[in-house]
């Protein structure tokens, strides 16, 4: 099943342009996230690991002014399966991925897999990985940039009229 591009932030449109030609398109309602850092729950208190990476991960979703309190089970989950990933490979460092009695694949090798694709698709949600990032970001421009990406245009007209 093929689906299209996750869709950008109203922050991001906006800064794009994306409504300047046709502003009806603009959505009516935009839900705002409450800004107030979340707390970890007591799942993630008793885990040092997953209690480490809560307070890693909020501490960037802060600086990056992308934290609220409604993220607070898309943390939860991140942190446990983080945590959880992290024990398997140590397993798998000590033991390898094969049982040693049966010979076949360990289910701590399984598992190790399977959290791997769930972190992966963790982060993205998070705005962890570049490509998420991307898409979160809102263009801001110094007055500095403004000039530079004048210069730029500039540039990049002379050169496409050949001159």
């Amino acid at each position: 099943m093929t689906r299209g591009r996750k869709p950008r932030a109203a922050e991001v449109q906006e800064a794009s342009g994306a409504w300047k030609k046709d502003p009806q398109r603009r959505p009516k309602n935009i839900i705002k996230a409450d800004s107030a850092s979340p707390s970890p729950p007591d799942l993630i208190k008793n885990d040092k690991t997953a209690l480490a990476v809560w307070r890693e991960t909020t501490d960037i979703l802060a600086a990056c002014n992308i934290l609220s309190r409604t993220d607070s089970a898309l943390l939860t989950s991140y942190c446990i399966v983080y945590s959880e990933w992290t024990k398997c490979a140590e397993y798998i460092q000590k033991h390898g991925h094969r049982d040693p009695e049966t010979g076949k694949t360990s289910p701590e090798s399984l598992a190790f897999f399977k959290y791997a694709s769930e972190h992966n698709k963790l982060i993205g949600e998070l705005g962890l990985s570049p490509s998420s990032r991307a898409r979160l970001s809102v263009a801001t421009s110094e007055p500095n940039d403004a000039k530079q990406n004048s210069d730029l245009r500039s540039y990049l007209k002379a050169v496409k009229d050949g001159g």
